[in-house]
């Protein structure tokens, strides 16, 4: 059976075949009502009858001064929730909005008398900045639904996708083809299918800000009818829409011999939604990860489309703080956000901030407080209700943003930075990549601390970040590299080298560790400073070492933290890093006790390939990561997974090659454990194409490849479904051309 074909049955398979899990009606949870006696000043209300907003906003301030401003104050946090609304949308764009007509003047007076939409309106991650978009989009639903809106939440949740934030503007909505992206079409849609009772479990309980990820952004999302057709079509158990995606096939060219580059590829199905057209002429990983996307979205569920260097994925929710990928998902760039577009680091500090509904709305109110009173000129109290916003909702990147605005205007100096960031820091653990970009609008502050100050500094960073869980996903060379430069003199950075490196040594998630070598790699040995590298590394690892009385001891340690070092490198898929601490380790632990002969080296044409770098899916005790190298090579090495289903090991090469085959050699004993096996190829280290299996594998395995295969990753994966198990090779042997 081809590849295609197997696809194309899987593909069937996922279509309604599969069970359903009933739901039942929902609607979206609103926050609790402000309160419903709250009124606006008479001639705050006079200003928005007659659509004047400049003049409300006017009136607002001025009526704001002669009250005391706090929470606790219906009246007032109505007015200060109105008056942020009116400066987030610019008063000259609520004017000239109010002034189309009649019908939208008096739907701005009503929206305006809610202090509960607005609530939901503000608190909803993203508000639309400077532009109609948000406004319109209520007002399109409120006339949808003759002036009586039945779920608020929903309705801005699609105002704040449609129109963007003050951080993440949309101005590409004005070039959508409305007929395709409505968002009133989306509101009836959902309303309709949740009272069906066809929607995820959990979709009744979602916040607006939760809601964001089911409704599609129409800058990057499908049309309107995909979500019809996915909703009906591609219907998998609530945790398994990883699988979604395949309700298409992975073909380039089309059935059609059209290439996907190209105009033509769907264009026997330009007619019909986009979610139809590529399950019926299939795509690559653009198609098929927004097809699993919008399958998601259509039933409930959070989702959204992820970037990937040459790839595209998508992630999906099922419930709070549990997002998983598709398609090689959740981790990259997000193409719905709040806070920033890279995930998991976006993602993990939004599921942060919002995971307490009370506490964020309490914080939120405060921050309206906050703005009412930097509205008014009283910095003091802002601050002072910064302060108080902030330990309400420590994490919260809009309110830590405006809180410094205002610390800087009044005059903060590099001491009261130093003492502050000190403390703010801590605050951070396991969101330890956003406590940088808390402290990146005092940059001009920290630029001027001592180098005493900034390593100090740096340090707390780093073991915020140490402490928290990474991801392939996150480049912290970009901050490396800023701290060292930072940095005055050079035995200070290689000072500030070695804590990194023993901070991040000592993490329990390898994965930063690796990348901090990566880039100490590429900075110091191929910047032609190796011994600062080697020298910096050696203090980390005799740290890790501290305490060991006895040279064998120390050895043992030594070696240790070489081989955390070589998995980390692995796991950040860096090849140089690999070559350097397998290079250093190997000094200290020797060459590999393993030389056996491959039996079948003859059986292979072509030579025998030199490898980048070696990569196991997971270590374990029983793991020598210090001769992972060696295992490419005929004379062998060592490596052994940890108990897994599906364990697998992968040999990179240093470019694409034309592969004629590979040998994979069991270690001697406990052979029993790898039976089923298949070797896969890959070019871009994403995409794998299995090239041959075995239900029970030799002690010495060759697999030819047919003629001109190409590829730079050779991947051998055992099959232990049945019982979870380890494996562990000697060998594995790339012959190219």
């Amino acid at each position: 059976m081809t590849v295609r074909t197997t696809l194309r049955r899987i593909a069937l398979l996922s279509l309604g075949l599969l069970p359903v899990v009933p739901a039942v009606a929902v609607t979206a949870a609103a926050t609790a009502a402000v309160s419903s006696a709250s009124e606006l000043p008479a001639d705050v209300a006079s200003a928005i009858d007659s659509g004047d907003y400049n003049e409300a906003q006017r009136a607002l301030i001025a009526a704001l001064k002669d009250r005391k401003i706090c929470p606790e104050s219906a009246d007032v946090l109505h007015m200060a929730m109105l008056l942020e609304v009116i400066r987030t949308t610019d008063p000259a764009v609520m004017t000239e909005f109010a002034a189309d007509d009649k019908k939208k003047r008096r739907f701005l007076a009503e929206f305006a008398a809610d202090a509960d939409w607005l609530e939901l309106y503000l608190g909803c991650g993203l508000v639309p900045y400077r532009t109609p978009v948000g406004v319109d989009v209520l007002y399109r639903i409120w006339q949808e639904e003759d002036g009586k809106v039945k779920n608020k939440g929903l309705a801005v949740a699609l105002a704040s996708v449609w129109g963007g934030g003050e951080t993440d503007p949309n101005p590409p909505i004005a070039k959508k083809n409305p007929n395709r992206h409505n968002p009133v079409w989306r509101y009836n849609f959902f309303q309709k299918n949740a009272k069906r009772g066809v929607m995820h479990p959990g979709y009744k309980n979602l916040r607006p800000w939760e809601l964001r990820f089911t409704v599609g952004i129409p800058q990057q999302d499908w049309d309107d009818a995909s979500f019809e057709w996915a909703l009906e079509n591609i219907n998998v158990p609530w945790d398994r829409y990883d699988y979604a995606c395949w309700a298409a096939v992975y073909t380039d060219p089309s059935l059609f011999g059209d290439s996907v580059q190209g105009g033509m590829y769907n264009y026997p199905f330009a007619d019909i939604s986009w979610a139809e057209a590529t399950h019926r002429s299939g795509g690559v990983c653009g198609a098929m990860s927004h097809l699993g996307c919008v399958a998601a979205m259509a039933h409930g569920i959070p989702a959204y489309t992820v970037g990937q260097p040459g790839h595209c994925a998508y992630g999906f929710r099922i419930k709070r703080g549990d997002w998983r990928g598709g398609f090689g998902g959740p981790d990259g760039g997000m193409h719905n956000r709040i806070f920033g577009n890279q995930a998991p680091t976006s993602y993990w500090l939004m599921e942060t901030v919002f995971k307490d509904d009370a506490a964020i709305e309490k914080a939120y109110r405060h921050s309206f407080c906050a703005k009412a009173m930097e509205a008014v000129g009283d910095t003091e109290a802002a601050i002072a209700m910064w302060e108080k916003t902030l330990q309400i909702s420590p994490l919260h990147p809009f309110f830590r943003a405006s809180y410094h605005k205002l610390l800087k205007q009044r005059g903060l100096t590099e001491e009261q930075a130093y003492g502050y960031i000190c403390k703010l820091i801590p605050q951070y653990r396991k969101n330890g990549f956003a406590a940088i970009d808390a402290v990146k609008d005092l940059g001009e502050q920290i630029a001027a601390m001592t180098d005493a100050q900034k390593a100090d500094i740096y340090a707390k960073m780093h073991q915020v970040i140490a402490g928290t869980p990474s991801s392939w996903a996150l480049n912290i060379e970009p901050i490396l590299k800023e701290q060292s430069a930072s940095l005055k003199t050079d035995a200070a950075r290689e000072q500030y080298l070695a804590a990194l490196f023993g901070t991040h040594m000592s993490a329990e998630d390898a994965t930063t560790f690796g990348k901090v070598l990566e880039w100490g790699v590429k900075t110091y040995v191929e910047g032609g400073n190796e011994a600062v590298f080697s020298k910096a590394f050696s203090k980390a690892a005799a740290s890790a070492a501290a305490g060991g009385k006895k040279d064998d001891e120390q050895q043992k340690k030594m070696v240790a933290a070489y081989n955390k070092a070589i998995i980390a490198a692995e796991q950040a898929r860096s090849a140089p890093a690999f070559r350097s601490i397998t290079e250093a380790a190997v000094k200290v632990a020797g060459k590999s006790p393993v030389n056996t002969e491959l039996k079948s080296a003859k059986e292979l044409p072509g030579k025998v390939a030199s490898a980048a770098m070696f990569r196991i899916s997971t270590t374990s005790s029983y793991d020598s990561p210090v001769w992972h190298a060696d295992i490419a090579t005929p004379t062998g090495g060592k490596c052994h997974t940890a108990k897994e289903e599906k364990p697998h090991m992968i040999v990179e090469l240093p470019g694409r090659r034309s592969l004629t085959g590979c040998i994979i050699r069991k270690t001697d004993g406990n052979e029993y454990r790898m039976k089923k096996a298949t070797v896969y190829t890959s070019e871009d280290g994403a995409t794998w194409k299995p090239r041959e299996s075995t239900d029970n594998m030799p002690k010495e395995w060759v697999v030819k490849f047919a003629d001109g295969t190409p590829g730079k990753w050779v991947k051998v994966e055992f099959d232990n479904s049945a019982a979870p198990d380890f494996a562990h090779i000697s060998h594995f042997v790339i012959y190219t051309k």
